[in-house]
């Protein structure tokens, strides 16, 4: 399986050489810690021309700004890179361009049995597919080989272009700092989610990094996601590519990280592709 990891600052490039595509968050991404102008975008490409790079255009594009991000991906089109996008006027203008194999669909944890993994197989694009299934069913997604499986890091369950901490702030007439980063917790559960307010929206994020390791011995997708830019970490996967995602290496990114956790795939009843299962 190909490993793809998130550029998160240009410092930490090198370290992603282990992995074999790396997204470069835009400014019309959603939820990574930097996103890049094009002009950065260029300079990273032509400056590690042996590395290979997916554009992030992952946010939900407003009508008014529709041209204005169409410009900016012709205007990268020659440095020939794949597009990672969830809005249907992307796939709908690289439609008309005869290029649906440059996407990849990122549908957040909303993509989850086989008949809509094979649609867009069928149209040759990848597709990112949710990890909060249990194992039964992802055992049957991920033998497709468009399919990307996010590994291990943060992920967005709440993505919104209402400004929630603002209207929050406005409401309760609390005086704090909207460039931070919080965390809420719902009234009935212990977890705490952290939440960002962006310039044109709002996310939330699970409350652990997703850890999925040693089933990956057995679901082997084609391609996994590790939303890191730790050499460590990185390490790990990678050496569990090549000899087997072993328990001690599991645990070494547990000692790494101590916010990890399973996805919900053991607790979640399985309900998804019932007719391939019987």
């Amino acid at each position: 399986m190909k490993i793809i990891s998130v550029l998160e600052d240009i410092k930490n490039i090198d370290n992603l050489k282990l992995c074999d595509e790396i997204i470069i968050p835009s400014i019309y991404s959603i939820s990574y810690k930097n996103c890049f102008d094009k002009d950065e975008i260029i300079k990273i490409v032509n400056d590690n021309k042996d590395m290979k790079f997916i554009l992030g255009i992952d946010g939900i594009i407003d009508e008014k700004i529709i041209d204005d991000v169409i410009k900016f991906i012709d205007e990268l089109e020659y440095l020939d890179l794949d597009l990672l996008f969830s809005d249907m006027a992307i796939l709908y203008h690289y439609q008309k361009k005869n290029k649906l194999n440059k996407l990849i669909y990122d549908a957040s944890t909303y993509l989850c049995n086989k008949s809509d993994i094979e649609y867009y197989q069928r149209l040759n694009i990848r597709v990112f597919v949710s990890n909060e299934l249990s194992i039964d069913d992802l055992k049957i997604n991920c033998r497709y080989d468009n399919v990307i499986l996010q590994a291990y890091g943060y992920y967005p369950i709440y993505y919104s272009k209402r400004k929630v901490l603002s209207l929050y702030k406005d409401y309760a007439k609390i005086d704090y700092d909207l460039n931070k980063e919080y965390e809420i917790k719902e009234e009935l559960r212990e977890e705490k989610y952290k939440i960002k307010e962006y310039d044109s929206h709002s996310v939330i994020y699970n409350a652990y990094k997703i850890l999925i390791f040693e089933e990956l011995n057995e679901l082997k997708p084609a391609f996994i996601y590790i939303n890191t830019n730790d050499i460590e970490i990185i390490k790990c996967f990678k050496k569990g590519n090549e000899e087997g995602f072993e328990k001690d290496l599991e645990d070494k990114i547990k000692s790494i990280d101590e916010r990890v956790d399973k996805s919900l795939m053991y607790i979640r009843p399985s309900i998804l592709n019932k007719d391939e299962k019987n």
